[in-house]
């Protein structure tokens, strides 16, 4: 059974996380179907779709965050 935060965030039991193949950074939809609650789970194609082409001149990780935080 999940549980509801004061936030109203929701917390998915570990075996339906892993049966779902729920990750971090993964976006879920709840979709209402008669008096029944669904969750829609966006696949990671989603993520790397939202992703895809951001670093394309190629420089690293770091690199990026120093270039949009500035250095240190």
């Amino acid at each position: 059974m999940g549980k509801v935060t004061a936030k109203y965030q929701i917390t998915i039991p570990p075996q339906i996380r892993k049966e779902l193949g729920i990750v971090p950074g993964m976006t879920v939809d709840i979709k209402k179907e008669g008096n029944r609650y669904l969750l829609q789970v966006n696949t990671l194609e989603g993520i790397r779709t939202k992703w895809r082409g951001r670093f394309k001149d190629r420089i690293s990780s770091d690199q990026y965050l120093e270039n949009i935080r500035g250095s240190v």
